[in-house]
């Protein structure tokens, strides 16, 4: 194992406890081998920007209170991106804010959540810390729908709250207003409501898609500035749900939710005010990565290394490794031949894939695929001549 990394990093049981234990032990590798982001680099050029001709001369207006309500300039800036009115907003200290003040407005201990599977951990996780009880459903086939006759037959148990992501994570595939809707009346026949996590739904906004709150009145949309924005610093999220059912997400954490920042909420609404810059950028790194992909993706393919679909939108992917049932060990083996990280299957509840990210730089992703090729076709062919079946390597 490459120093400065424990040997024991790839045994963590969920992403959130793994990726911070990896940042903690800050792995001496360019980060170009970290195949594993999920967002664009924080885009520091544009921001500091904004920063300096909001602050550089005196005190932006926009630095107002955010007590009781959230910031009033960034509310009115998300109500004209959405469509929707301000009485429908939440401002939260980010989207796993957002989704545990969902969960404490309306889950009690013992209360059945579904999960999507595979799906974004955290959310289970959170799910569980709120007391309730989870159980999963499938999205299934190369674009991982979700399957509507088995999410009927789950909602038999009568569940409070389903979650599901969109565009998808881990695979990034898209959920349409249809399919959502669907998944929205299958709700309904049993009185439960849906959040739809939809940090990654803007890399798909030329679909001109409506968020999921505007589709159904048991829909509820969270979302933040940390992918598509890439401004995981500001610590800027959202929720936007009916406004009867908003008022009681606010009632509900009204005691608790003091930790929104005057700062970086100011911040936020600066961008939400002038967000065509940032679009510009994550196209700008994006369109020419997916080419790239591309063409790595054809060439493991062509070897029988991998497969999948690539999506059609946002900045991840999510392939099967051929032959392989334990991806841990494949992420191990990746990290220790050619020091690429990528993020094990195991994390997203579907063993025997791995989620690549390619929001990076182009030439540094570029070289990290070749890589990642590398790696995979020396495991596959070492397993070959050792006559150990990849399953139980």
């Amino acid at each position: 194992m490459t120093p400065g990394v424990s040997s024991d990093l790839f045994d963590f049981a969920d992403f959130a406890s793994w990726s911070r234990a990896l940042y903690r032990q800050k792995p001496p590798v360019a980060r170009s081998s970290f195949l594993f982001d999920s967002a664009p680099e924080e885009p520091t050029d544009l921001l500091t920007g904004i920063v300096r001709d909001a602050f550089c001369d005196g005190v932006t207006d926009r630095f107002a209170s955010v007590f009781g309500r959230g910031n009033p300039f960034a509310l009115k800036a998300l109500a004209k991106r959405y469509g929707a009115t301000e009485a429908e907003i939440i401002c939260t200290t980010g989207a796993s804010s957002a989704v545990a003040m969902v969960l404490r407005a309306l889950i009690q201990p013992g209360d059945l959540v579904l999960a999507e599977r595979p799906g974004f951990d955290v959310l289970e996780i959170l799910a569980a810390d709120s007391g309730a009880r989870v159980e999963s459903f499938t999205r299934t086939g190369p674009r991982y729908e979700v399957d509507l006759d088995r999410l009927r037959e789950a909602v038999k148990a009568r569940p409070r709250l389903i979650m599901l992501s969109n565009l998808h994570n881990p695979s990034g595939h898209v959920l349409t207003p249809a399919g959502l809707q669907a998944v929205a009346a299958i709700a309904g026949e049993v009185g439960a409501l849906v959040l739809v996590d939809e940090v990654y739904a803007d890399f798909a906004e030329a679909l001109g898609y409506p968020h999921a709150a505007s589709l159904a009145p048991n829909l509820i949309t969270v979302n933040s500035l940390s992918k598509v924005f890439s401004l995981f610093s500001l610590r800027f999220g959202w929720i936007i749900a009916e406004e009867g059912l908003a008022a009681r997400i606010s009632r509900a954490n009204a005691s608790r939710e003091f930790g929104i920042s005057k700062l970086g909420h100011a911040v936020a609404a600066l961008v939400l005010e002038n967000p065509q810059p940032f679009a510009d950028r994550w196209r700008s790194i994006l369109e020419p990565n997916r080419a790239v992909l591309a063409r790595h993706v054809d060439a493991m393919k062509s070897d029988g290394l991998i497969a999948g679909e690539i999506p059609e939108n946002g900045c991840v992917y999510f392939p099967s490794v051929t032959g392989e049932s334990d991806t841990r060990a494949v992420a191990r083996a990746v990290w220790q031949a050619e020091q690429i990280l990528v993020a094990p299957g195991e994390f997203f509840g579907e063993p025997g894939h791995i989620r690549l990210g390619f929001g990076m730089e182009t030439a540094a992703l570029d070289h990290g695929l070749a890589r990642l090729h590398a790696a995979l076709r020396s495991r596959r062919d070492a397993n070959v001549r050792s006559g150990t079946s990849a399953h139980h390597a």
